[in-house]
């Protein structure tokens, strides 16, 4: 059957395709339990960021929410940061640190962070493991706490070589403000991308 399938360059094509998704990440500090709840979200985070890079339009309530009135030229930074995140998320080999409260910048409230410098590399706090997937989340789950998906896209954001944003608000309802104050830095923060890949997978799931 593979063989025959191999002998048409469409099917081969459609075969390839069905394969796309996240690259294979390292773990270091996780139990199996929490290694499997990493793979889940990562999976969410890609299917997020998919759903994501089609909804960058002048239509779309999610944009506007999250990234002000429509500007092609804001449009374009969006749409470039999340393409990036789709790209890294695709093919960077990331190990996931799973760190202990106390350990590194892991304080009571902190749910991950990352070395913008280092690409490789996403340090989980235990809170962290507390976040809904977002999968399995009602949209009232999201809209209190974010998702374990959404903090992978937060913190990978960070990183200099995709999109080098910064942290000007967080949280929902700041963010949704800022966003109507000032559009040109909710293109460059963090919890504004989290916020639109998360909305936009629940609108398409």
């Amino acid at each position: 059957m593979f063989k025959q399938l191999l002998k048409s360059p469409f099917l081969v094509l459609v075969f390839l395709v069905g394969f796309s998704g996240p690259a294979f990440a390292d773990y270091r500090n996780c139990s199996k339990d929490q290694q499997s709840d990493i793979e889940k979200a990562v999976f969410n985070a890609f299917d997020a960021l998919s759903a994501a890079t089609v909804q960058i339009t002048a239509q779309n309530g999610a944009y506007r929410t999250w990234f002000g009135g429509w500007d092609a030229l804001r449009a374009k930074t969006v749409r470039n940061t999340i393409s990036a995140l789709k790209n890294h998320i695709r093919t960077s080999k990331i190990t996931y640190v799973c760190e202990r409260t106390g350990s590194g910048s892991c304080d009571g409230g902190t749910y991950a962070f990352v070395d913008p410098g280092d690409s490789g590399t996403i340090y989980l706090c235990a809170p962290y493991f507390e976040l809904p997937q977002l999968s399995d989340a009602t949209f009232l789950e999201v809209f209190n706490s974010g998702t374990r998906a959404g903090t992978i896209i937060h913190e990978m954001s960070h990183y200099h070589e995709v999109g080098g944003t910064s942290d000007h608000c967080y949280n929902r309802d700041v963010c949704s403000d800022f966003a109507r104050s000032n559009p040109s830095l909710a293109a460059n923060n963090a919890d504004s991308f989290q916020y639109f890949s998360e909305d936009t997978y629940l609108k398409a799931r």
